[in-house]
């Protein structure tokens, strides 16, 4: 079971960045692969999450939380690169992951 709290920051992430794609009542193919790319490097954090807390390991670190924001925003820039061309709406979704992971 996923730690209430880091959960509910991993599902506002992945409403913010829907909100975001959906604003120009249009989600694009590359919008749409963005999304689905976070979608997995979400669920790969809840995993992860899940088999520190089985271990009753709960101290992660900053480490563990940093480079899963690296992955994330790296897949994202690897996915939105993937045509050699960074569209307005992929650079929208990638400034608000940006907005969202860094405080």
């Amino acid at each position: 079971m996923m730690i209430p709290e880091e959960d509910n920051v991993l599902q506002n992430l992945m409403n913010t960045i829907l909100l975001v794609a959906m604003e120009d009542g249009t989600i694009t193919s590359e919008e749409l692969a963005i999304l689905k790319q976070v979608k997995v490097d979400i669920q790969s954090i809840r995993t992860a999450l899940e088999k520190v807390e089985q271990n009753n390991n709960l101290e992660f670190g900053e480490t563990f939380i940093k480079n899963f924001q690296k992955n994330l925003l790296q897949n994202a820039y690897d996915i939105s690169q993937s045509d050699h061309i960074i569209t307005p709406d992929e650079r929208n979704l990638i400034n608000s992951l940006i907005k969202s992971l860094i405080p």
